[in-house]
């Protein structure tokens, strides 16, 4: 009879303790999100899916040798200046945000997204194609690819050229035959 009485005791005690914990968080401001609708804000450095944008890359197939569990594959075809990319994809199933491929990408088209989720139904869906198919080939020398129209200047090389371009616009305000900037009318000389 008394073993009845403690569960009976332990019981209401345990009750009391759970309300006492539901009591005591009533009032504070909820931690979860509504995940679908609302996503948490990643920090800047975040390792989230790769991207590759295709106007930068140049299947130099450096990413595809660095990665640690080869989940990047390249294919093109030709050599020289007549080479042509024809696939880029990356394994998700495989991949483990290393970021090596980031890192050592010399044109910087491969880059760590801020997105965490993909979900899906069929792992097949997760090897992922950057190309597509109907678009053709890519050409992969620079050369080919200012005459074609896919060659996109990196950031680096744009601000150099962005320099002497501003050095040479002062230049030729300047009056060459007095020496003098054109644009000062008057006043003592």
């Amino acid at each position: 009879m008394v073993q009845y009485f403690q569960d009976i005791y332990a019981a209401v005690n345990s009750a009391m303790v759970g309300m006492g914990v539901t009591i005591k968080h009533i009032w504070k401001k909820p931690v979860t999100l509504q995940y679908p609708e609302e996503r948490q804000i990643m920090p800047e450095r975040f390792r989230g899916f790769v991207h590759n944008d295709m106007t930068k890359c140049d299947s130099c197939n450096i990413c595809a040798k660095l990665c640690p569990v080869d989940c990047i594959y390249i294919e093109s075809e030709g050599k020289g200046k007549d080479r042509m990319m024809t696939r880029y994809a990356i394994d998700y199933n495989k991949c483990i945000w290393c970021s090596l491929c980031t890192e050592n990408c010399h044109t910087g088209s491969i880059t760590m997204s801020h997105d965490y989720d993909h979900s899906v139904y069929d792992r097949r869906s997760l090897v992922y194609e950057f190309m597509d198919p109907r678009e053709g080939t890519i050409p992969c020398h620079r050369a080919t690819r200012i005459e074609t129209g896919w060659w996109v200047e990196p950031k680096e090389e744009k601000e150099k050229n962005a320099k002497p371009a501003a050095e040479a616009k002062p230049a030729a305000e300047t009056d060459p035959a007095a020496g003098e900037p054109s644009g000062d009318k008057g006043g003592d000389h």
